[in-house]
């Protein structure tokens, strides 16, 4: 327990640290735009959110049930989803559908894996009084299930962006990143798997992945670096990116500025490669070389 409470000291102050020099970089090139594809959609599905298509158990996730009762509206309007539906490999469509006091406060329903052929889906959880939790549900014995959540943040109308999933320690087991509060002062957290918490291992501040009234989730990305997974997300003023790396301290693998704020997702464009929108109307691309 002390050492972790270390390790989680030292990710609130370190960003630098063991940081290797000169062996990776950020790189920027203009780019053209490209017209947005056409997403499929689902039974009362949420608007503006996405559909998770799956090839294992898991064939598809979509959140629905839209209604207004949470009242945050961070997310580009009021609605916000009552229900969590997926779909397995069979046909079969489960569906969780929260409390009143409760929604689902996402766009997008991401899929993990939990190993020996199972998999799972994460999502925000807000709750009227507490604010926002990371959770992870699954279907089990017929029913979709709570699989594994964070704690919520303590406050309403505070709200938490995931990133992504990935081996984030280097251990071989799946973990879960979020920003927390990522428009008052954005904080990354990674997370372990151990249900039925998700609990917290490396913290550091100064991350932004998302603008009040945007749909725009995506400003942070997942890739993989030696033995282990790292971050490629934007400064609290998204006008810089950099690569995050936890190796029992935070490193910093690069960076970049930028000519303009973010605004709007990135998006894969080949190895190691994102094209990102500026919300001036420019087009960017972002190479990271190694």
């Amino acid at each position: 327990m002390r050492r972790r409470a270390l390790h989680l000291l030292l990710g609130l102050v370190c960003l630098s640290c063991l940081a290797p020099a000169g062996a990776f970089e950020l790189r920027l090139a203009p780019a053209k735009a490209v017209a947005p594809v056409t997403a499929a959609t689902r039974p009362d599905q949420l608007p503006h959110s996405t559909v998770a298509l799956g090839r294992g158990p898991i064939r598809a996730a979509w959140l629905a049930a839209p209604t207004d009762r949470y009242g945050h509206a961070v997310l580009g309007d009021a609605l916000e989803a009552g229900q969590l539906r997926i779909e397995t490999v069979d046909g079969q469509v489960y569906i969780a559908t929260l409390a009143e006091t409760r929604v689902f406060e996402d766009l997008v329903p991401r899929l993990m894996a939990l190993g020996e052929g199972d998999d799972a889906v994460v999502v925000v959880e807000s709750d009227a009084d507490r604010g926002a939790a990371l959770s992870v549900w699954r279907v089990d014995a017929g029913a979709v299930v709570r699989h594994a959540s964070s704690e919520f943040i303590g406050q309403p109308n505070r709200w938490l962006n995931p990133v992504g999933v990935g081996d984030f320690d280097g251990d071989g087991h799946v973990d879960l990143a979020a920003v927390l509060t990522p428009h008052l002062g954005g904080i990354l957290t990674l997370y372990r798997v151990a249900p039925p918490r998700l609990v917290p291992f490396a913290r550091t501040g100064d991350v932004s992945t998302h603008r009040i009234g945007s749909t725009a989730l995506g400003l942070g990305q997942v890739l993989r670096v030696g033995d282990r997974d790292a971050l490629l997300v934007p400064d609290q003023a998204q006008r810089r990116m950099r690569v995050l790396r936890w190796a029992g301290e935070w490193q910093t693998l690069a960076s970049v500025d930028l000519p303009g704020r973010i605004g709007g997702n990135l998006v894969p464009d080949g190895p190691d490669r994102w094209r990102m929108p500026l919300d001036d109307g420019q087009v960017v691309v972002l190479h990271f070389l190694r």
